[in-house]
């Protein structure tokens, strides 16, 4: 390289700026990929580096000088890009963890909530006094001995009403096991 081009290339003629880009564009290519994998990146930080060689051309008036300028800033350049790239991958990934745990909420709320469902449906298919004796005992956690002055039934009988309740419920819940323990998994999971 001449210092009759390097000479036009400060003064800004594009001609020498074209013949530096010809001579080193192959080398900084080169080093670009060894940090950057993906060729669309690569040739974009290529660009990037020329231009700032551009920019900076006043400063540089020897082929060392523009040679050690385009491999530093080229350097740079990828370094800095492998940093976004690993902050994007950060982000990327507590955005997952972030869903992750926002599904796992939301399978759980909604299979409580299925549950939930479920047994008020099988409760209010008891026999009426069953029924009502079940949620006067175990919804509004009254005594036994409350249950029966309300109902004017015999202490005996809320206890039998109780316990036939508690029979056929699960009775028919027991063909529901699959869904009731995956319930119960969930709820100790989220606990844990």
């Amino acid at each position: 390289m001449t210092e009759k081009l390097i000479a036009q290339f400060n003064k800004g003629r594009s001609e020498a700026f074209t013949l530096i880009y010809r001579k080193f564009q192959p080398k900084v290519f080169f080093l670009v990929q060894q940090y950057i994998a993906d060729t669309a990146q690569a040739e974009d930080i290529v660009t990037e580096t020329f231009l700032k060689l551009w920019n900076n051309r006043s400063y540089l008036d020897t082929e060392k000088r523009i040679s050690g300028f385009l491999h530093v800033a080229a350097r740079n350049a990828c370094i800095d890009n492998l940093r976004a790239s690993k902050k994007e991958t950060q982000k990327l990934q507590e955005l997952l963890r972030i869903q992750q745990e926002d599904f796992r909420e939301n399978s759980y709320d909604e299979i409580k909530a299925e549950v939930i469902s479920l047994i008020h449906k099988e409760i209010d298919a008891l026999p009426p006094k069953i029924k009502e004796v079940f949620k006067l005992a175990y919804i509004d956690g009254m005594s036994n001995e409350a249950i029966a002055a309300l109902l004017g039934i015999r202490n005996q009988s809320v206890r039998n009403h109780k316990t036939r309740a508690v029979a056929l419920l699960k009775l028919s819940l027991s063909g529901k096991k699959d869904l009731l323990l995956l319930f119960f998994l969930i709820a100790e999971y989220k606990i844990a």
